[in-house]
Order: structure tokens, then sequence, then C-alpha cells
């Protein structure tokens, strides 16, 4: 069958009206929004506003935003949209008719193509813009971007070159182009210059961070670095994490990002990385921390061949499930919990746990600076993330951590993954799935007990697992001896 589009003269008289009416709501709302009228289908007349960085699904399936159940040209998880205002990309999931876009197809498997065969093919992402219409089905979405105006040019930190253009419409504020971003990653140092300013020419005999001294490079990564480096009064080691903003960053939108950095300072746990100190400067942002010489548990995992027997993962396990315990108790969610951020402490013979970058993430993510963190080119494969966090984008709970943390056990005892991801298919998609392998699979031999606990807390659905970490925790040492 094929899918009938409303005439474009229908579709102009609708997006105008609408337009008409949002500009004038846009005059009393300086911040950005991206609005989604449903302008035909079972839903007409629905509108979905997105004031902050959020995520969009489109489908059949009950977890959907726009959920279509009675629409049989809409797959079950039809298109996913993630929008960080005045921005916004969608992406197909290898859907049977495919989402249209101004009339365009994107996505949608060839004849013949299975769910699974399809997706192994790559399905292409596409900005959208004010003004944009996207068609699933039956239904169709008129796009109204709400901006307030640009400043008079955005002009890059580093080479002050205009890049009102690369930073998008309605985007004001400190900014660091591409290029001078691509460069930074070839040097590091220029990082540093870019928070504290450029007297550090040398990074390594400078103090660019007051109090510190830069000692090496530690990791280079898509959002920043990390230093080791001393502290000036008692040569006490710290780690410095420098993180620069995929945005333009607007100075209230800074100000609230520093005031929920302030409430992770407080949070203090042995099994924990404290946060020692905090400072912005335009896009670029730093952190010092405790310094954990024992690297991370991924690290630790490929000198040990990949992963860790139950003996040696126990501990670590238990450690960082009192970490986490502690930060749910306070209401604070990880929200990126993997092996990386997990770090080490203690020594070789009896290395103690300790959680890292709690809270950065979530933060640095919701206030925007992130860009575009799961259809973007920076994300990474969000192997360690259950279905919830990307249909419940803003609300997380702490059982979607222990969803990530029970992820981050099985990959220590196994090696693999709860999901697997073949090479070509679209990560999203497999997440929505739901589809976990039970860890008895993957390894037969491992006790009971551990692979009951484990498996419990990647259900898929939020309600089934441990409700928070201290739960699992009581779980793990109601555990019969090893």
């Amino acid at each position: 069958m094929k899918v009938r589009f409303p005439r474009r003269e229908k579709i102009a008289t609708i997006l105008v009206k609408d337009v008409a009416h949002h500009v004038l709501a846009s005059r009393e709302c300086m911040n950005a929004k991206v609005r989604l009228n449903v302008t035909a289908g079972p839903m007409r007349g629905k509108e979905f506003v997105f004031a902050e960085h959020d995520t969009f699904v489109v489908g059949r399936q009950a977890d959907c935003h726009c959920c279509l159940p009675d629409d049989r040209l809409v797959s079950r998880h039809h298109f996913f949209m993630e929008v960080n205002p005045p921005d916004a990309r969608i992406r197909d999931f290898g859907s049977l008719n495919g989402t249209h876009v101004n009339g365009r197809k994107i996505g949608a498997r060839a004849k013949g193509e299975t769910p699974e065969t399809g997706a192994k093919r790559a399905y292409p992402e596409v900005e959208i813009k004010h003004g944009d219409v996207i068609q699933a089905g039956e239904t169709t979405l008129a796009v109204v971007v709400e901006a307030p105006p640009s400043a008079a040019g955005v002009v890059c930190d580093r080479c002050g070159k205009d890049v009102a253009a690369e930073a998008g419409v309605g985007r004001s504020g400190s900014y660091i182009c591409d290029a001078c971003r691509q460069s930074m990653q070839q040097d590091p140092a220029q990082i540093i210059r870019a928070v504290v300013g450029d007297d550090a020419a040398d990074h390594a005999a400078a103090s660019p961070f007051p109090g510190y001294r830069i000692v090496k490079r530690l990791s280079a990564g898509g959002f920043g670095v990390v230093y080791l480096a001393e502290r000036a009064r008692d040569s006490h080691p710290v780690a410095i994490k420098v993180m620069l903003s995929r945005i333009a960053v607007e100075e209230n939108a800074s100000r609230k990002f520093g005031k929920e950095i302030v409430l992770l300072k407080e949070l203090r746990h042995p099994n924990i990385v404290d946060l020692l100190d905090f400072k912005a400067e335009g896009s670029a942002f730093y952190f010092v921390m405790e310094y954990c010489p024992g690297g991370s548990v991924a690290r630790y995992m490929a000198g040990h061949g990949g992963k860790l027997s139950l003996q040696a993962a126990w501990p670590i396990m238990l450690q960082a499930l009192e970490g986490l315990a502690h930060a749910h108790q306070r209401g604070i969610v990880h929200r990126d919990l993997k092996p990386g951020n997990i770090l080490l402490a203690g020594t070789p013979q009896k290395p103690i746990a300790k959680l890292s970058d709690l809270g950065l993430a979530k933060n640095f993510e919701q206030a925007g600076f992130s860009g575009m963190t799961l259809t973007g080119a920076y994300a990474g494969t969000p192997v360690f993330m259950p279905s919830e966090q990307l249909t419940n984008f803003k609300y997380v709970k702490p059982s979607t951590d222990v969803w990530s943390l029970g992820a981050t056990f099985y990959n220590i005892l196994t090696g693999q993954l709860p999901r697997d991801f073949p090479k070509g298919e679209n990560p999203l998609d497999i997440i929505l799935k739901n589809e976990v392998i039970p860890l008895s699979q993957r390894d037969p031999e491992l006790y009971p007990f551990i692979a009951a606990v484990i498996d419990k807390a990647l259900q898929p659905l939020a309600k089934d697992r441990y409700q928070n970490a201290g739960e699992m925790l009581k779980a793990m040492e109601d555990c019969p001896d090893l």
C-alpha cells in the first residue's frame, strides 16, 4: 500500500497558521523551543513541545511517545528524534514503509528484507528545521522552531572567526568552532588555554590551573581531555578533566550548570570519586577530582584477558554498589555507568572501586552542552543503556542505573554485553527491542545466584528490577559465600 500525502497547499496553509500563532508566542519566551503539531492522523490536534534536551519516538509500541497502535503502515518503533532546542535530528529505524521528511523518504527496508537484515544497512540521520513536515503512515507532524534572535554574530573563542552559521539559528554565547576543536584534539594543551587563557603556553611547565601543576596527560576523547596534576601546596595528586561544550554556551545556562555541580561536590563516600573543584570559562569547563592510580575497570579488564574472575570482580561489584546506593539515597542518578566510569584506588593487590563522573554526564547532557548525544556522531554506542533512557530521557530513575550497573557486571564477568550489537545495525533500535541474553547462556559455569541477581537487574521493565542500588546490594550480600 502506498502512503498518501496531503496536498502541499493544504500543508502550507496549516503551517502558516501554526507559525503565525507560535511567532507571537515566541516573543513572550526567550528560550528556544521545538514544537511538533500533529496535523493529520489519529492524533490530529495533539502538540508535542520540547524546551530542553529530550527524545521522541514514534511507533506502534506502547513505549512510544507518539503511539499509533492501529496504523499498520507504522512499525513497532518507526522513527527516533533527538531534540536539543533549537536543533533536532531524526532517524528512521529501518521501518517497512519509511519515514518521509518534506515528501522525501528516509530509511525504509528494501523489498523482501526482514527487520533484522534491513537494519544492517545504514539509515541516514536528517536534520530537522522550522517548517519541515514529517510523515509516518497516516500521521503528519508540522515542525515549528521558536528561537530567540541570535546575537550580532557568534565568534569562535579561539580563532575569532564569525561562526554564527555553524553555531546554528537561535544559538548565542561562547563557542569553539569545529576547526579549532579538531586542532585541540591534536594538541590538547589548547583545551587548557580555552579555559584559563593564553598565558599557559607550556602546559607541562606552567600552572594553567590556579593552585595545581600539570604532570601529564592521561587520556583524550571527543569532549575533552584528562590530566594528572599535583596540588601546589602539598603535591597531592589529582585528576583534572576538561570538557568542551558542543554548542554555544549562554551565561545563564553555564550558571545553572554550576549550581548543579556544587551539589555534587558535597557528595562524599569511600566508593565515589571526590569532586574537589570546578570552573567554567566560556564553552570550556574543568573539574578537579580525586586521582585513582589504578585507572578504570575497563583498563583492568583489558590487562586480564578482557574479563575478570568472580573472585577478582566480587569486591569491585560490591564497592560500586555501595557508592551508587549512597548516591541514590541522596536522589542522584549517575546515568552513565560502564566499566570505564568505575575507577580503582588502593593497591593492585587490593583495589578499591570508586564511581567516577557521578552526575557530570547527566548534568552536562541535560544542559544541552553535549549537543546530540544519541543520534550525533560523537555519541558512541550506548551499549550500557536501558530502553527507558531513550523513551524517558529526562526522567530516568535509580532503576535505570541498576540496569546499567547490571550490564557493567555482566561485561566484567563475561567480557561480553547483555545484548548483541551486530555490525551495521542501529544500536538505538536494538536497545528499544529489549532483547537481553541471560547471563547463564554466556557463562553456564557462573554461580547461579550471581546470574540470578544480574538477570533481575537487567529486566526490560523497570518495575521488575531492583528499584535502587541499595536493593541490589542487599541481594548480592545475601548470596551464599563464594
